[in-house]
């Protein structure tokens, strides 16, 4: 382990080396306007591709000492879980990074992860939510069959909150690395985990410097396998109940609830990008560095004090309140 460990660092060492190089290969940039991305220069969409590489890296690893039972996967029971995982993986990585060169319409986007989720979840193992359960009711909500669709939705509605939480530097990749960690710690140090939480801080080295952008090819990856695992962790009840990844998640589900009503209300379209978000609100006031320690402080803080005091509805009903009263503030 301590040898796979080495060789990501090295790997993410070179990558930042080389990093303008792989840029001009790939040659998918983020080009700025006048009407919504104000920075300065074509930036590289970048992100997505090293943090795929470095999970292709978990995959070769896993592949190699399949047999060797000292590495385990707490998320997958044997390796043809684990190509599946990886291929699905790989699949919205493809979409994102072709909509990221060839702009796809949300429609279309939309279409293309049900096509990919629906098959995913059904095949993969211990990946259907079939019971919903709170920290203040009593009684399990069973879905039966319905599960099927009720993850299906989850995963729409993650994926696509996520996707549209990804407006400024280090927003989308700091939220994910706080989620990651979580992850890791609920499921005892997974490597993957650790694979992906140093990848993110890498990119979060590169994204600070204004280096290189997520880009749909990022935040479709990424959401996906973040989706998973909540899942995988909440059917072993290692993450008991439902409503504590609802706080987890609550910031990015309320900013994509309330811009598809913002834009409904105006006859827009609900999957138009404008600058009404939560960030674009606040940079009217603050830095960049502290409209990001205001979003995750908004994550971070309640989540951890559920941890500490219970009353996770409560705090939830808190958070949504503190929310609109930034909005509106703001706004």
């Amino acid at each position: 382990m301590l040898v796979y460990i080495i060789s990501i660092l090295v790997f993410n060492f070179f990558y930042i080396l080389f990093h303008s190089k792989i840029a001009l290969l790939i040659n998918i940039y983020d080009k700025p306007d006048t009407n919504r991305k104000f920075h300065k220069t074509a930036t590289p969409i970048t992100g997505g591709l090293l943090i795929f590489l470095n999970v292709c890296i978990y995959f070769i690893y896993f592949a190699l000492n399949k047999n060797n039972e000292l590495v385990e996967s707490y998320f997958f029971e044997n390796f043809r879980q684990l190509t599946i995982f990886f291929a699905s993986s790989f699949l919205f990585f493809l979409i994102g990074i072709y909509d990221d060169k060839k702009s796809i319409s949300a429609l279309k986007k939309f279409f293309f992860i049900i096509i990919v989720i629906l098959p995913i979840i059904v095949f993969l193992d211990n990946s259907i939510i079939y019971e919903v359960r709170f920290s203040f009711m009593y009684q399990t909500i069973n879905l039966h069959k319905f599960g099927i669709f009720w993850t299906l939705l989850c995963f729409l509605l993650f994926m696509n909150a996520y996707n549209m939480f990804d407006g400024i530097n280090l927003q989308a990749s700091t939220y994910i690395l706080f989620l990651s960690v979580v992850i890791f710690f609920f499921s005892s140090y997974d490597l993957l985990l650790l694979t992906l939480i140093i990848s993110l801080i890498v990119f979060i080295f590169l994204n600070y410097r204004s280096k290189s952008f997520l880009g749909d090819g990022g935040t479709l990856f990424l959401s996906f396998i973040i989706g998973i695992m909540f899942i995988k962790l909440y059917n072993s009840n290692q993450l008991v109940y439902s409503d504590h990844i609802v706080l987890l998640m609550i910031i990015p589900g309320l900013e994509l609830i309330r811009l598809f009503i913002s834009r409904l209300s105006k006859k827009q379209n609900p999957f138009s990008p404008d600058r009404n978000h939560i960030h674009h609100l606040l940079l009217k006031k603050f830095s960049l560095i502290k409209v990001n320690l205001i979003i995750q402080s908004l994550i971070i803080f309640p989540y951890l004090l559920s941890l500490f005091i219970g009353y996770t509805f409560l705090i939830l009903m808190c958070l949504i309140v503190s929310y609109f009263i930034l909005i509106y503030k703001f706004n």
